[in-house]
């Protein structure tokens, strides 16, 4: 988007305000300058040269989550997304990105030295180290996951978190898929999603990760490419439109349950909703669909899910305590609820979460969804 496409997008605000109250920012802010409209403003007038793209325009975009629940509730339809993707490159034209942000883009960068780094936490993990992410197993992918009596093909999105620190998604999302009749293609030569990238404003660094991926999955023709993580399938659905799929959204949709023996599991389970699932993705309640193939589960909603629980990326790592209020929010929720598991479809979530409970000494079972689903399907750790 150039800057008179920029003009134009942000010129369809009309300041109506119905994005105020859907804000996390402005809520805990109450700024002006910290809502979407106000966002909005300043980008354009920065954009037209009559505001510099200082520090103090920098703090309030970086404060923004791009949690998109703005768009669901815009009148106009403005696509705040790219707008706030135009304006972290426009800020970086003017400012060094921050080191935090360029240490995490380069390592993003490097899938294997990040499996690397997620082998060696799972081994300290073993020897003791209490803090921390949890680390899965980790998997020697194959080209491709034949399912008996194929009925279809999918192409599957590794990540590179996921695929780092929890990989038993990945192997659950394959084990799932094979027994539904769904043969899965596991290009070698994808990378990044490009999505913490276009966070940070890196416009030819995401560029680049995103030309790799449309490489990689071309070889598979007109193939869904399915992703566990709905913050990459969000970013991967900007430039694969036809073919990005989040797992929970095409489970729901799937052919084959009736091939599929689902044992019965007398548990409660809470949903937490990603802002990219509901919003980017506009792919609301997919999780507690597929969660309901599970007989006797009793599945609820997180109080709040309409509003981010401040994982959002790279976030955590250039606005911590704006982050961590936002995860108390969900903690102090998920507390008046009693159950045994709290399931959410974004890596992102999943950890900042984890740590949160983790510093409030509570013992609690996060997984993705399909996680769930696979172990109830028999799934014991091999693909």
């Amino acid at each position: 988007m150039d800057k008179t496409a920029l003009i134009a997008e942000t010129g369809r605000c009309v300041a109506c305000g119905l994005c105020l109250p859907h804000c996390p920012t402005y809520r805990k802010t109450q700024s002006e300058a910290d809502s979407p409209r106000g966002r909005i403003l300043m980008t354009q007038a920065v954009a037209q040269g009559v505001l510099p793209a200082n520090e103090r325009y920098a703090e309030h975009m970086d404060l923004c989550l791009t949690c998109r629940a703005c768009e669901s509730v815009c009148p106009n339809q403005v696509n705040y997304g790219k707008v706030a993707d135009e304006a972290r490159a426009m800020i970086r034209g003017t400012q060094p990105m921050p080191r935090m942000l360029r240490l995490a883009t380069w390592l993003f960068e490097r899938p294997r030295l990040m499996r690397f780094g997620g082998g060696l936490l799972r081994l300290a993990h073993k020897f003791g180290l209490k803090h921390g992410p949890q680390v899965s197993q980790q998997y020697r992918w194959q080209d491709s996951y034949p399912a008996e009596s194929a009925q279809g093909e999918v192409a599957l999105f590794l990540g590179c978190v996921t695929n780092a620190i929890d990989a038993e998604t990945l192997a659950s999302a394959i084990y799932v898929l094979n027994r539904l009749g769904y043969t899965v293609h596991v290009p070698s030569s994808q990378g990044c999603c490009g999505g913490l990238h276009r966070q940070a404003g890196d416009r030819t660094g995401a560029e680049a990760l995103e030309a790799n991926n449309q490489a990689a999955f071309s070889r598979y023709g007109d193939l869904p490419i399915l992703s566990v993580a709905s913050g990459c399938g969000a970013r991967l659905a900007e430039y694969l439109p036809k073919r990005a799929q989040d797992i929970n959204v095409f489970l729901s949709q799937a052919q084959g349950w009736d091939r599929a023996k689902v044992q019965p599991l007398p548990a409660k389970v809470v949903v937490q909703e990603p802002c990219t699932l509901r919003n980017a993705l506009d792919a609301k309640g997919s999780q507690q669909v597929v969660l309901k193939r599970i007989p006797s589960l009793e599945v609820v909603a997180l109080p709040g899910n309409a509003q981010c629980c401040g994982g959002a990326g790279s976030y955590v790592l250039t606005q911590p305590e704006m982050a961590n209020r936002l995860r108390d929010d969900k903690i102090i929720a998920y507390q008046t609820i009693e159950s045994d598991y709290l399931v959410t479809a974004n890596i992102g979530c999943a950890m900042h979460l984890a740590s949160g409970f983790n510093r409030a000494g509570e013992a609690v079972q996060i997984m993705h969804p399909v996680v769930l689903l696979a172990r109830q399907m028999g799934f014991t750790g091999e693909i």
